[in-house]
């Protein structure tokens, strides 16, 4: 279960499992373009959500994802909101939604919602501090392996003896961290030469997260 949503008592868990359905999504499906009035939330069962910002040639730049486990719609379950994201699937994904209105009634009669919403989006916003850190301040080499452990998802829900793996394309890759294709490709090589991380077509193995990037397991990344 998604650690935010765990704190709650049991009565309201089951209140809000009462307007919830499973809503699948197809890889790179669009969920909203920016701009969009954010209608669902919920947490991610399977697959995951990636944010990016669409330029007007085209081009994708991505911001975060959201991997299983973690909750999806924070922003707009306070007021109505417009998306300030193009939203897609990354991967096959099925997703524990529910209607934020339908939510919204829930605030109303269950007061512990309102507390659960401001510790969520008082840490969403620490995050985004330390992502702009992280940008500024950060090698691309180190850029490079802390999105391929973020991008692995909960590493709390790998069985003993899973080898965490990624189906991305190397563009895609190049947009989260922030360079050219030509650029990530080279830096995954190098880290292939170490033994890092194995290259498949359209995916990468990583078989130790720790030798990756050593700080994996301090750092959170799918808790919201």
């Amino acid at each position: 279960m998604n650690p935010t949503l765990a704190k709650l008592p049991e009565a309201t868990l089951a209140a809000i499992a009462g307007h919830t359905r499973l809503t699948r999504f197809k890889a790179n499906e669009r969920l909203f373009s920016r701009g969009d009035e954010i209608l669902l939330a919920g947490v991610i069962i399977r697959g995951g959500i990636r944010n990016s910002l669409i330029g007007y040639d085209g081009h994708e730049m991505s911001m975060s994802v959201l991997r299983r486990g973690a909750f999806y719609g924070w922003i707009g379950l306070v007021s109505p909101t417009p998306s300030p994201w193009d939203i897609y699937a990354q991967g096959e994904t099925e997703i524990a939604c529910f209607q934020i209105s339908d939510f919204r009634n829930l605030m109303k009669q269950h007061p512990e919602l309102n507390t659960m919403i401001a510790e969520a989006l008082s840490a969403r916003l620490r995050k985004s501090y330390d992502h702009m850190y992280n940008l500024v301040l950060d090698t691309l080499d180190t850029r490079l392996r802390r999105t391929l452990v973020m991008l692995t998802g909960d590493r709390t829900m790998f069985s003993s003896g899973d080898t965490p793996h990624i189906k991305i394309t190397q563009e895609t890759l190049a947009s989260f961290v922030q360079c050219s294709r030509p650029t990530v490709n080279k830096l995954l090589k190098d880290l292939e030469k170490e033994g890092l991380i194995r290259l498949g077509y359209g995916e990468i193995i990583i078989p130790d997260l720790e030798a990756l990037y050593p700080h994996a397991e301090v750092e959170q990344f799918h808790l919201l």
